[in-house]
C-alpha cells in the first residue's frame, strides 16, 4: 500500500495532466472515436439531400463516396458493424449502413461486397434479409422503446428493403406522434411519448415521412396530421441550433435531414441547415463521430473531479 504522502503525489500529478490538457483557461474539449453508425446515418442522409448536387461548394457526391470507402475499410471480419471500429457487430449499426451502402452508386469501391457481407451477418443474426424477419429483429432488440427501432425501420423502408410495396413497407413502421409537437411544450411531460425527449426531432421528421407514405386510414386522424404538418415542420427548424446540428448529434441530424428529403422535401430550410452540419464535420478520413462538441460535457466532468478531490483534501 502507498503511503499518504505517495499517493497525494500521484494524484497531484494526475491533476497538472489534467489541468494541462485545457484547451484554454476556461474548459476542456473532447475526441469522440469514428462512429460507423454515425457514418453510415450520414451518407444516407446526404445522398437523399443532395442527390450528388453540389452543396455550397461541397461535393456531396464525393463525401458519401469517401463515408462508403471508410465503412467498407472497417467493415468487421463477421460482415457486420459495431459501436466503433473495435465494438462487437450489432443488428442496429449493421442494419442501417446494410441499407445506406445499399443507395450508393454501385462504382464506389467495395462497397456491392461490403453489402452481401452485412446481408449474410444479418441472415445469421435475424434468420433471414426478408422484410418480416428483419422488422421482427429489431422490434425484438428494443421492445416497446422506440426511439431507435423506428429511426432504424424508417432507414430500410427508405433504401426499400422493407419491400418493393411501399404502402406495405411504410405501414411496417410505427407511427410516431409527430402532431403533439404542434402543443406546448409544457404539456409533453403529460403524455407518455414513444420515445425519449431528446429525439423530439427525429419525432417530427419520421412521423412527416411516414404519414407521407401511409397517411393514417382514420380519416380524422390523417385530417388532423395534414393541419399540422407545416407547424410542426417550423418547430424543428426553431429547435434547430445556428450550426444545424440537433444536439451536434450526426445521427438525430441525419434522421431530420433523411426523413424530410425521403418525403420530398429536400428544399427546406431545415434540410439545407441539416446538411451543412453534415459536410462541416465530416472527418478528414471520410467518417463522422456521434457528436461533434464534447466541451461542455468534458469540463463538466474534469471541474467534478477536481472539485470531488478539493472537497477530500
Amino acid at each position: 500500500m502507498a503511503d499518504q504522502s505517495s499517493f497525494d503525489e500521484r494524484v497531484g500529478t494526475l491533476i497538472r495532466r489534467l489541468l494541462d490538457r485545457r484547451a484554454a483557461a476556461d474548459h476542456w474539449q473532447g475526441h469522440l472515436a469514428s462512429s460507423a453508425l454515425a457514418t453510415g446515418t450520414a451518407i444516407l442522409a446526404l445522398h437523399l439531400a443532395g442527390n450528388g448536387r453540389n452543396h455550397r461548394g461541397a461535393d456531396v457526391h464525393r463525401l458519401v463516396a469517401a463515408g462508403a470507402r471508410w465503412l467498407v475499410e472497417h467493415q468487421n471480419m463477421d460482415g457486420g458493424w459495431g459501436d466503433t471500429i473495435r465494438s462487437r457487430s450489432n443488428i442496429s449499426t449493421t442494419a442501417i449502413i446494410w441499407g445506406a451502402l445499399s443507395m450508393v452508386p454501385a462504382e464506389s469501391d467495395g462497397v456491392g461486397g461490403g453489402v452481401e457481407k452485412a446481408a449474410s451477418w444479418l441472415r445469421n443474426v435475424a434468420g433471414d434479409v426478408t422484410p418480416e424477419a428483419i422488422r421482427a429483429a429489431i422490434l425484438r432488440r428494443y421492445g416497446t422503446d422506440q426511439t431507435f427501432s423506428v429511426p432504424i425501420l424508417t432507414i430500410l423502408a427508405l433504401t426499400g428493403k422493407l419491400g418493393p410495396d411501399a404502402d406495405a413497407a411504410w405501414r411496417s413502421v410505427p407511427q410516431l406522434p409527430f402532431e403533439l409537437a404542434a402543443l406546448p411544450h409544457g404539456w409533453f411531460q403529460h403524455f407518455r411519448l414513444p420515445v425519449v425527449s431528446y429525439a423530439l426531432p427525429a419525432l417530427i421528421a419520421i412521423g412527416q415521412v411516414r404519414h407521407r407514405f401511409a397517411p393514417s386510414r382514420n380519416p380524422f386522424t390523417r385530417s388532423l396530421r395534414d393541419g399540422v404538418k407545416r407547424r410542426t415542420h417550423l418547430a424543428l427548424r426553431e429547435m434547430q441550433p445556428e450550426s444545424g446540428g440537433y444536439l451536434e448529434a450526426t445521427p438525430l441530424t441525419s434522421f431530420v435531414v433523411m426523413s424530410l428529403a425521403g418525403a420530398g422535401q429536400a428544399d427546406s430550410p431545415v434540410v439545407e441547415a441539416g446538411v451543412q452540419f453534415l459536410v462541416d464535420s465530416m472527418r478528414q478520413d471520410g467518417s463522422w463521430p456521434i457528436d461533434t462538441n464534447l466541451a461542455t460535457w468534458v469540463t463538466t466532468l474534469s471541474i467534478g473531479a477536481l472539485a470531488g478531490y478539493d472537497a477530500l483534501s
